[in-house]
């Protein structure tokens, strides 16, 4: 009898002590738990105000003209948060590939750090020694991998930074069309832009909503008709020049919207 008592009393020792050790295991959590908080940027291409992405033609008018884009494709490096003194926070490794014809315009990014933002910047094109680095050492699904994005000229030795590329009429009445195609590659093509927008990251993974306004690429402060000059593939000097032209303009074309 003596025996089955201590018997008892051992095994309710032992049993309140793995419900103790149960409970501070609930009260503390592990120590290297990730943490949820993060951001989804969300690129919409827009025409006239219609989203690239769910129009088959991508159609839009500028200027009396009436265009279609096939193709418009970003490659953009330094991708970051820019917080409220200034400081960054850079996303991923800094390299994207943004492309309206493929639908690739949503990336997201965990365990940003907590506090208040005033934008987001990227740069347009890469650095000098990556541009004209081995496009091969990248692995595949990596924005500058050449085969995924089609973004390299070989021959040339450096990556094309953005291509829109299609076709325009001059009017509504003209059936016939022309193609157009604006290609920005080399160094001095490089062009920085800084969106700013006041918002804050807390436990919670947010989305940056940032329109992009083609139409406006051949707007303010450099107006251009498709039926004046419609090639630039940054190679020669009135090449060059259009392709500066185009690039200015286009600090007009990016705006975030809304963070939520």
């Amino acid at each position: 009898m003596v025996k089955v008592l201590k018997s008892v009393l051992f095994f309710s020792a032992v049993a309140m002590c793995a419900f103790l050790v149960s409970c501070e295991t609930e009260k503390t959590p592990p120590a290297n738990t990730p943490q949820s908080n993060g951001v989804v940027l969300n690129f919409v291409g827009l025409i006239n105000g219609d989203d690239v992405t769910s129009s088959t033609k991508m159609s839009g008018k500028f200027g009396g003209e009436l265009f279609t884009v096939t193709n418009w494709s970003i490659l953009i490096s330094h991708l970051a948060l820019v917080k409220e003194n200034g400081d960054t926070v850079q996303l991923g490794d800094g390299y994207q590939w943004i492309s309206f014809k493929d639908a690739r315009t949503s990336f997201k990014y965990l365990n940003i750090p907590e506090g208040n933002y005033k934008g987001i910047s990227f740069m347009l094109g890469l650095d000098s020694a990556i541009n004209h680095g081995d496009p091969n050492k990248w692995p595949a699904n990596h924005p500058l991998n050449a085969y995924t994005t089609g973004l390299h000229w070989g021959w040339s030795g450096g990556y094309i930074f953005q291509a829109l590329d299609g076709n325009y009429s001059k009017d509504s009445i003209t059936s016939t069309t022309n193609g157009f195609s604006f290609h920005a590659a080399t160094d001095q093509m490089k062009t920085m832009f800084n969106l700013p927008f006041t918002y804050s990251i807390d436990r919670s993974v947010k989305t940056a909503t940032i329109e992009c306004y083609v139409e406006k690429m051949f707007g303010a402060p450099n107006p251009i008709l498709l039926k004046n000059t419609s090639v630039s593939h940054s190679e020669s000097p009135s090449e060059i020049l259009l392709m500066k032209a185009l690039l200015e303009n286009a600090q007009n074309v990016y705006k975030i919207t809304k963070v939520q």
